[in-house]
């Protein structure tokens, strides 16, 4: 029998439509801010848009268009059923993540600037922990040309893993070498790249209602050269980017929707969904987060709201986010709490493993510590077994006449590894143990990260000829990038 749960509901049919309707009223009337090209505007224009320099405004026509694609997907998945709790998947995919420019060092937990030895350890050691992914580099590297850290962070990976993972494209000088890269990884096919190639360049929405040249010539630049639909992202911050109400965020949130699907009609023919992610500013600090109740509510509202616009589940974004600088109480509470939330929610892929200051740093420290989170978890969501054999009762009827000799029985032997959670680094002595040998979470956290980084063995399958072919790129993009 797994854990079943019940997903937390917030907003009703009411407000859902209000903020829906608000939200549409706002696409109408605000334009977007964009610096396209002249080939982006084309597709912009052909759908029926109005642009006056910059400005791109959604006229009534293209609304009701958006309008009555997003409804034909909601009515078209609305027959297909929600997804119920019971078909939730019980196993957790854990990755880590995060763009981090920071690295707390392994000694001192003092945050410095990553390099690509930080990289390269964090790379090894991914592959060595069993169960862990990766779903962006945790770390772009700083002891390099700042045009072509992307391109960097890329190799790196690729250089000291398993395999590529996903790297965001930041400088469009750099699509083409990253191909290149990528179809050296991959064997030389091409084509397996260009159906599913692992770095991307999303077209970012800047809350409120702006998207830069440089995404717009990225995207495109991607779709032109390797045939990849557009992907459309926007992360607004409460209080900063939207309004400081929910309810206002919602509604900015639900109209910048309404304007990415219009882009995506217009470009590739199809919708692109509720691609909004919010986060919540914090108004002693000045800065961002991804977690806390007020973050928490916005995104679970959000997922409702998707729900509500295109007819699927949608589970609230599966992070384990912190704003902590460091390793240690504040980790730890936000992480636990935004995981925990996330897995009520359906949340069952989570990133953001070993990332500390909303992904600006990363720290090995706290991967190991966000890998026995996890382990917490996923032992919690695989609930227990009711059959002749777990019951016991022919255990007990023989053990308990001798007293309280469990341990002794074959049937603990059996059992207790998968039952019993045998955490490695929190500390379950009794206290006068401790008192001994008072060492703490975050201390066996530190040595296994260290034994890891000493011991962890480079899992990169290519020739000696592919890897000295990747850094040609790499030392040939440095160059070019030196003589601008």
């Amino acid at each position: 029998m797994k854990l079943r749960t019940r997903r937390p509901a917030l907003l009703a049919e009411v407000d859902l439509r209000k903020i829906y309707e608000a939200g549409i009223r706002v696409a109408r009337q605000v334009p977007l801010r964009c610096e396209g090209t002249d080939e982006f505007f084309a597709y912009l224009r052909g759908f029926g848009c109005d642009i006056d320099g910059d400005l791109v405004r959604l006229t009534p026509t293209v609304v009701d268009k958006v309008v009555a694609a997003m409804e034909a997907h909601r009515v078209t998945n609305l027959e297909k059923g929600l997804a119920t709790e019971d078909e939730l998947p019980t196993e957790l995919t854990c990755n880590a993540s995060g763009q981090g420019l920071y690295c707390c060092d392994l000694d001192t937990d003092l945050l410095r600037p990553a390099t690509i030895e930080d990289l390269t350890h964090l790379s090894r050691v991914v592959d060595a922990v069993d169960g862990l992914n990766r779903s962006a580099p945790g770390l772009i590297p700083t002891d390099v040309p700042k045009d072509t850290a992307d391109l960097h962070a890329f190799a790196t990976g690729i250089l000291n893993s398993s395999k590529p993972h996903r790297t965001h494209v930041y400088n469009e000088d750099n699509i083409e070498r990253f191909f290149e890269i990528e179809v050296i990884a991959r064997g030389g096919d091409e084509a397996v790249v260009r159906k599913n190639p692992s770095f991307s360049a999303k077209l970012w929405i800047n809350s409120p209602f702006m998207i830069s040249g440089e995404c717009v010539r990225m995207a495109m630049k991607m779709r032109t050269l390797y045939g990849v639909p557009l992907e459309i992202d926007a992360m607004p911050m409460v209080g900063a980017s939207t309004p400081a109400t929910f309810a206002g965020a919602l509604v900015l949130g639900m109209a910048e929707t309404v304007l990415s699907n219009a882009i995506s009609l217009a470009v590739d023919e199809t919708t692109c969904g509720f691609r909004v992610i919010a986060g919540v500013s914090d108004m002693r600090s000045g800065g961002f987060a991804q977690n806390g109740p007020d973050a928490d509510v916005v995104q679970l509202a959000s997922a409702e709201m998707a729900e509500h616009c295109f007819g699927r589940r949608t589970s609230v974004p599966a992070g384990s986010p912190t704003t902590a600088k460091v390793p240690g109480a504040q980790s730890m509470m936000e992480k636990s709490i935004a995981t925990l939330f996330r897995i009520l929610c359906g949340g069952r892929v989570f990133g953001g493993l070993g990332s500390l200051a909303c992904a600006d740093a990363g720290s090995l420290v706290q991967l190991m510590l966000d890998v026995e989170m996890m382990q917490y978890f996923q032992h919690l969501l695989r609930g227990m077994e009711v059959d002749e054999e777990h019951l016991a009762e022919e255990v007990i009827r023989t053990v308990v006449p001798t007293g309280a000799r469990f341990l002794e029985h074959e049937h603990t032997l059996r059992h207790c590894r998968e039952e019993l959670f045998s955490p490695e680094l929190r500390d379950r002595r009794v206290a006068g143990a401790w008192i001994n040998d008072p060492v703490t979470m975050v201390d066996r956290a530190r040595a296994k990260a260290r034994r890891l980084v000493e011991n962890a063995p480079n899992c990169c399958p290519l020739a000696d000829a592919d890897k000295k072919a990747i850094r040609a790129i790499l030392v040939a993009a440095d160059r070019k990038t030196n003589k601008k």
